[in-house]
């Protein structure tokens, strides 16, 4: 038998657009089956395409090499997603019929934003290929070189249908895998992303996942977070075979005794210390936009938040600071890089370790790109904040040549609200309201050079900065 359990685990998740054919390399290259494997899901075998993560491993050298497998479509892309977590090296497969498509793009932009520095790009069907291959590579390596990754990303050429060119690309990956610096952390907490679950009769729980911190052991007693149920490890399995314990970086399968497997979801974590998350639903975030994302993030703007194995929606409220004050950025403008508060449409748990979140708008149409960005916790709100805002408040010219100075209209509705206004600064071309005029309201305003021209009817604008706490989007809306 295979001494799994002495083997360097990798994880490689595989991405394109749907019907590239990324299923058909992971059949060719696996050697176990877990499972959760290719295209488990009942749907996935009805609709012909796959529908959730699928988890098949192979052996190379000293490696255990494990495939994430995830769904293609654009509707989908958020199962995607969440496999980001606990990959080390990402293969990206194009159709080489078609050349890079538009999800092929957008899983670039997703791994990239998640800090997935390594790739290796799959030019599947070369069977149903009739140009220049020679030809069609140099103009992938031409698309790569449009990305962080390089033009000389490794290219493998393969027909997963023939299954012809899978031994180079075998020795492809290996040679990746042997230049990753993987890091893995085997002290402190157990945490697992839950990634399945499922009951076996007459066993009970069982929960799949990648271990990324710490090592599990039989009889240790695990919490399974947000959901308050908890058990006791009474088997654990690496790819069917059983072992006594695994590490960070292990693909587990966990019986877990006395667990409620029926609370579980995706996204869930398995660990021996809730202490290691936070819950929360108002967070302070350093959002980097995508220099490919056109639209603009609007104060409001609402968004899709993967944290870990798990998506939720919330609401982005982008802000600027200075001199102490956060102040409401109305737009994200040509900026890529910003702050903002995120809230959540419901309490979630984030891992104190792994701060960095991937920011999406599913609401566009899958023919745009849809990934904003990444986003690193600053800090996690208790209360709303206090938030500043900018109110211009405009008023006219009404008389430019009196002996006193220009008289101005409309900035105030009386000789009390015009006496409050003196010293305030004004925009250009008006430097500051100098005293008041009558009893009505009128206000004198100054002029940054004596020569510059102002008529009867001018726009004089004071802009003053008012505070406010910030609410959720319901109570704005």
């Amino acid at each position: 038998m295979l001494e799994i359990e002495k083997k360097t685990p990798v994880h490689i998740g595989l991405f394109g657009h749907i019907d590239s054919g990324k299923t058909a390399v992971v059949a060719v290259l696996s050697e176990f089956i877990s499972t959760a494997g290719i295209d488990a899901h009942p749907q996935s075998k009805e609709r012909g395409i796959t529908i959730d993560l699928g988890f098949t491993s192979l052996v190379l050298d000293k490696y255990l090499i494990t495939l994430v497998d995830g769904p293609g479509h654009a509707d989908l892309i958020k199962i995607s997603a969440s496999s980001v977590e606990i990959i080390d090296c990402a293969l990206i497969v194009i159709d080489v019929t078609k050349g890079p498509q538009i999800q092929t793009g957008e899983h670039l932009i997703m791994i990239e934003s998640l800090n997935i520095n390594d790739v290796i790009v799959v030019l599947n069907k070369i069977d149903l290929f009739k140009g220049d291959l020679d030809v069609e590579v140099k103009k992938i390596r031409e698309f790569f070189g449009s990305t962080s990754y390089g033009s000389h990303v490794p290219i493998f050429s393969v027909s997963a249908k023939n299954q012809v060119g899978f031994e180079e690309l075998k020795q492809g990956i290996l040679e990746k895998i042997k230049t990753l610096d993987i890091k893995r952390n085997y002290e402190g907490s157990v945490i697992i992303p839950i990634d399945h679950h499922f009951s076996i009769k007459g066993r009970g729980a069982v929960i799949t996942g990648t271990i990324l911190k710490g090592r599990l052991k039989l009889n240790q007693d695990i919490d399974v977070i947000p959901v308050n149920t908890s058990g006791r490890v009474k088997t654990i399995q690496i790819f069917h075979q059983n072992v006594d314990e695994a590490k960070a970086g292990d693909r587990v399968g966990v019986n877990i005794k006395g667990l409620d497997i029926k609370k579980v979801y995706r996204g869930c974590y398995a660990t021996n210390n809730k202490k290691a998350f936070d819950l929360c639903d108002l967070i302070d975030i350093q959002v980097k936009q995508n220099k490919l994302f056109k639209p603009k993030t609007q104060f409001g703007t609402q968004v899709h938040v993967t944290i870990g194995m798990f998506t939720s929606t919330g609401y982005l409220f982008p802000y600027f600071e200075k001199n102490g004050k956060k102040i409401q950025l109305k737009s994200s403008g040509d900026t890529n890089t910003y702050n903002a508060y995120l809230w959540l449409n419901e309490k979630v748990f984030i891992n104190k370790e792994r701060t960095t979140m991937l920011l999406s708008r599913l609401d566009l149409p899958p023919t745009t790109l849809r990934i904003l960005g990444a986003a690193e916790l600053i800090k996690i709100s208790k209360e709303p904040p206090k938030l500043y805002k900018f109110k211009i408040k405009r008023g006219y010219v009404q008389n430019p040549e009196h002996a006193q100075g220009i008289v101005c209209s409309g900035l105030a509705q009386s000789f009390e609200g015009a006496k409050k206004l003196i010293g305030r600064k004004l925009e250009p071309p008006f430097t500051k309201i100098i005293g008041t005029f009558g009893t009505k309201g009128l206000v004198i305003v100054g002029i940054e050079t004596k020569d510059q021209k102002v008529k009867k009817g001018d726009s004089v604008a004071l802009k003053e900065l008012r505070s406010f706490t910030l609410k959720s989007k319901k109570d704005l809306i």
